[in-house]
């Protein structure tokens, strides 16, 4: 390393009294569309394997403390040569096909030096669409072949293929029930062995080798437990952070559609079905959990025909009801201690999300709930995330983003929803009329974004900081990285050169020595220091020359610390997770 670093970007702070300058900014950024000078392609396109490992060139300083493997994936190709139709272009980023990534931050002590490796995990369903011209597995937002007739399309609803499997959203360590590969025991760099398992919005999983990257299997939820045998399930499963045990639901969809809330044991392997909770199907991308509950909140993405339209239309996007803001969020509440099932129900707003950012109970507030989240008007951020418009092909960004409808319903806040102890039920299992959610702290986009994290250690406790990706609509995607305080609302945003875009930044807390570190999916608890001390990791796209760099931020400043410089373009993901070294 370096002892001299010129960082590469920017820090700014900004205060509540900023932000109606800041939406005003980025109304205007909209209008002129200042994404045209703002290049994401090689985060799409021309993506290759590097099975590694290779050394990237460090400049700067990440501490020694971070070291261990970071994990990333999400979309990576997004679209297949020399088919025998020509070019396949995927259409939405969330059915790129899978990559998964390594970064082995390695120290000695008085070096850090930094690998990367990948591997796609979606070589059958590329093969496929080589062979067929076209994709033929379920998928999120892909449109059907047009060729494809009534018969044929009859024909698809029982003739989908159980091999071809697309996953490719989160990464589980540590899950319950999956036993790390003998082969990866201890890994080149001596980094701690685990098992690595891939998550999706079906109720497949790609259970992945931990040092090569390659799939070993793709199990279905059912393998925990005989009754989760519904074809949906929450990408973002949660860990318990003093046991380890896996949390997650899986949906049924049939005359009446069932979400199954359901828990396996870390020290046992065995599945508990926490709750059996009769209700429309929709689209739960992730949930809450505190120390004593699950909390599902259904947002308003519900399917057609209970969700049977999906085999029928090939994708969950066709399957969509027509977004109603009549309707309501529907919030269940779930014991997770005492088997009581269902403790109480409430509802809100008509809202749309993806993503939780944490959710605790408050002693000092009658032992209320308080779940955080990042939330949208409706559900038209969807289509934002269709590659025509993510690359502004034939003019689709322009056509979408200069949309004022389209365009200010498109925008999130941070919300943090208050459940009253007081009214959950006085007889376990008595549905009555949904109490409502009560919203004590909302604060707008640009000054919260999407593809929250938190400091590990404050999962299920109050938390003060968030951080997040930001659209300042410089972008078609992120364009900044902000930390939020909640107790403030003043926030610290750390932005590159333009046309440098930010993925999802994962919090590593600091470790003195001799202490164990905290990754939360093996139970452990390391020494909780303050809050924000430690580093940010995220992956930024050089676009304009096409290259990646990881980059290493103070979490208490914003401030750069180093980067490891990669030579070439790493997709951009959507989630990842660090695992400690040893």
């Amino acid at each position: 390393m370096t002892s001299t670093y010129v960082p590469q970007g920017t820090t700014t702070r900004l205060t509540p009294a900023d932000e109606a300058a800041s939406s005003a900014s980025s109304s205007e950024n909209m209008k002129q569309q200042a994404f045209h000078e703002w290049p994401n392609e090689a985060g799409f396109d021309g993506l290759t394997e590097h099975r590694g490992p290779i050394e990237l060139k460090v400049k700067g300083n990440i501490p020694s403390w971070a070291a261990g493997s970071l994990y990333r994936t999400g979309p990576g190709q997004c679209k297949v040569q020399d088919t025998k139709s020509g070019t396949f272009h995927i259409s939405h980023w969330f059915d790129g096909l899978a990559h998964t990534h390594r970064f082995d931050i390695v120290s000695d002590g008085t070096t850090v030096r930094v690998y990367y490796s990948s591997r796609r995990q979606s070589d059958k369903v590329a093969a496929d669409i080589k062979s067929a011209g076209t994709l033929r597995s379920m998928s999120f937002g892909q449109k059907l072949d047009p060729c494809v007739g009534l018969f044929g399309k009859f024909m698809s609803v029982f003739n989908k293929r159980p091999s071809l499997i697309n996953v490719g959203v989160t990464v589980g360590v540590n899950v319950p029930s999956f036993k790390t590969p003998a082969k990866a025991a201890v890994d080149a760099q001596g980094h701690r062995a685990t098992n690595i398992v891939i998550g999706t919005d079906a109720a497949v999983m790609c259970e992945m080798d931990p040092t090569t990257l390659e799939p070993i299997s793709f199990p279905k939820h059912s393998r925990f437990h005989p009754d989760l045998k519904g074809p949906l399930g929450g990408a973002h499963g949660k860990f318990d952070p003093d046991t380890g045990d896996y949390i997650n639901y899986n949906l049924e969809l049939k005359k009446q559609p069932v979400y199954r809330v359901f828990r396996v044991s870390a020290a046992t392997g065995k599945t508990d079905i926490l709750a059996a909770i009769p209700y429309k199907a929709a689209f739960v991308h992730s949930f809450f959990m505190t120390r004593n509950y699950v909390v599902l909140c259904v947002p308003v993405a519900h399917y057609e025909w209970n969700g049977l339209r999906i085999p029928w239309e090939g994708n969950m996007h066709d399957s969509f009801k027509p977004f109603d803001p009549s309707e309501t969020c529907r919030w269940f509440v779930v014991d997770r201690r005492h088997g009581k099932g269902v403790v109480a129900e409430f509802a809100s707003p008509a809202r749309f999300f993806f993503h939780t950012v944490n959710a605790f109970e408050d002693d000092d507030n009658d032992g209320d709930l308080f779940c955080e989240v990042i939330d949208y008007p409706n559900r038209y951020i969807i289509d934002a995330y269709y590659y025509d418009v993510i690359l502004n092909r034939n003019n689709k960004a322009a056509a979408f983003w200069t949309d004022g409808q389209l365009a200010q319903k498109s925008f999130p806040r941070l919300t943090r929803y208050r459940l009253r102890k007081k009214d959950f039920f006085a007889v376990t299992g008595k549905y009555t009329t949904p109490a409502p959610v009560e919203s004590v702290m909302e604060i707008p986009a640009p000054h919260a974004g999407d593809m929250p994290v938190i400091n590990p250690q404050y999962r299920c406790r109050k938390h003060r900081y968030g951080y997040h990706l930001v659209s300042r609509a410089l972008s078609t995607l992120f364009d900044a990285i902000v930390k939020v305080d909640t107790e403030t609302r003043e926030l610290l945003q750390w932005e590159g050169p333009p046309g440098h875009t930010p993925g999802e930044a994962i919090f590593i807390p600091r470790r003195g020595e001799g202490e164990e570190g905290e990754e939360g999916e093996e139970g452990e608890e390391a020494q909780v220091l303050d809050e924000d001390d430690g580093v940010l990791l995220s992956v930024v796209l050089d676009g304009a020359n096409r290259t990646s760099y990881l980059l290493c931020l103070d979490a208490r400043t914003m401030t750069e610390l180093g980067s490891a410089e990669c030579e070439f373009a790493v997709a951009i993901g959507l989630h990842g997770r660090h695992v400690p070294a040893s």
